[in-house]
């Protein structure tokens, strides 16, 4: 009676494997070309910012002192972008600037998202030598140098397709998170052991071709599980932005960021605001030297404030800070949001982009991170060759 239970049980384990193997095969067949396009494009935005300023350097690097450079002019950054943008751009109405991510770099002056085309026109301006240096329209498919970087962005992030492009990757995300599931449940020896995990984490050497790739298989996808389980879980964390938040906010307290409501009374246009004056007041808030700011928002008539993005020492994020500041016109706060000091629920939602991008933890998890972007390629042709040999096999 007793080895007819284990009989039986062997056999309830043996049909779930294989319908795991089936699962864990036809959904890599399936969903495969998408998560390695995912993947190689991951790897290059790793480095998207050192890519892009390699590709542009007379926008993203530090540019030469020309002699037309005066302290009063380099004290009011701001103010000269915008006159300069408005003199070989007339027209155009800028709703972002970014600070030069290298001191002595050009400013970005992003326009508000076309509603035709989807594309958003991304200006560069030397303030200390105002000079108007070009543009690139953000979303425009292009291969150039130029928009190498944001289309690269735009097809990871959102497959070139806008919101239901960006649910696409969020799926695509999840279904990585089961085939690396799956591929750890297959891979656990059924005895486990020190020898046995030996095997399952090693590649046999002078093995036929079959059982060197099998092992190739097997290793890697299990050496790189945990990078695979973060990324998945992140990835699709950010795809489904709102989702992520109420999950957070079922378990963690989190802190809203409060909406905007129209002013009774409108300000004035907004570049008729000093902004120069913004930026100091919004660093003023915290300690001397301990935040700078990245973006601002220029401010609508209607609403009477304006949205900056600051970056604190000891921030998880390190292109612009998570740290958001809302000001009136006089640059009284009228809204805060401190990273290094907020709910437990607002610090996990803060540490997922970092981590995803690999940068919350220096540059060795950047390197392991561009590396596992070549995983999803080598798991897919190794899958599809053992498959196609064992069809052929039986055949």
């Amino acid at each position: 009676m007793e080895t007819l239970h284990i009989m039986q049980g062997q056999a309830r384990r043996w049909n779930a494997r294989k319908l795991w193997v089936w699962l864990h095969r036809w959904v890599s067949l399936a969903a495969g070309l998408l998560l390695v396009l995912l993947g190689l494009s991951g790897s290059a935005l790793v480095w998207r910012a050192e890519l892009d300023a390699v590709l542009n350097p007379a926008w993203l690097q530090a540019r030469p002192d020309c002699a037309t450079a005066e302290t009063a002019q380099e004290a009011e950054p701001i103010r000269r972008v915008l006159q300069r943008l408005a003199e070989h751009a007339p027209g155009r109405k800028p709703a972002l600037i970014v600070a030069p991510a290298q001191p002595g770099a050009a400013y970005q002056v992003w326009e508000r998202r076309d509603p035709q085309t989807g594309w958003r026109r991304e200006h560069f301006i030397d303030a200390r030598c105002g000079l108007y240096l070009g543009h690139r329209d953000r979303g425009a498919v292009r291969w150039d140098a130029a928009h190498l970087m944001p289309t690269l962005f735009e097809l990871h992030r959102y497959l070139l397709s806008g919101d239901r492009g960006e649910t696409v990757v969020g799926i695509g995300g999840l279904l990585l998170l089961g085939l690396g599931l799956s591929g750890i449940w297959l891979a656990w020896p059924a005895r486990p052991s020190w020898r046995s995990w030996r095997q399952a984490l090693s590649i046999k050497t002078g093995a036929s071709t079959a059982r060197t790739w099998f092992d190739v298989h097997r290793a890697v996808g299990l050496w790189m599980a945990p990078v695979l389980i973060v990324l998945s879980l992140t990835g699709a964390a950010l795809a489904f932005g709102e989702s992520t938040r109420a999950l957070v906010g079922s378990v963690l307290p989190v802190q809203n960021w409060p909406k905007l409501k129209p002013s009774a009374q409108p300000a004035a246009a907004s570049t008729d605001w000093d902004y120069d004056a913004l930026a100091r007041a919004a660093e003023a808030q915290f300690p001397a030297g301990q935040a700078r700011w990245t973006r601002i928002t220029l401010a609508k008539a209607s609403e009477g404030q304006t949205e900056l993005r600051l970056l604190q020492q000891g921030e998880w994020r390190k292109d612009t800070g998570s740290t958001r500041l809302r000001l009136n016109l006089q640059g009284q706060p009228q809204a805060r949001h401190d990273p290094l000091h907020t709910a437990a629920g607002n610090q996990v939602l803060d540490f997922i982009y970092p981590l995803h991008k690999g940068e919350a933890l220096g540059l060795g998890a950047r390197l392991l991170w561009t590396l596992f972007g070549l995983v999803p390629a080598l798991l897919l042709g190794s899958g599809v060759f053992l498959w196609l040999r064992r069809r052929a096999a039986r055949a």
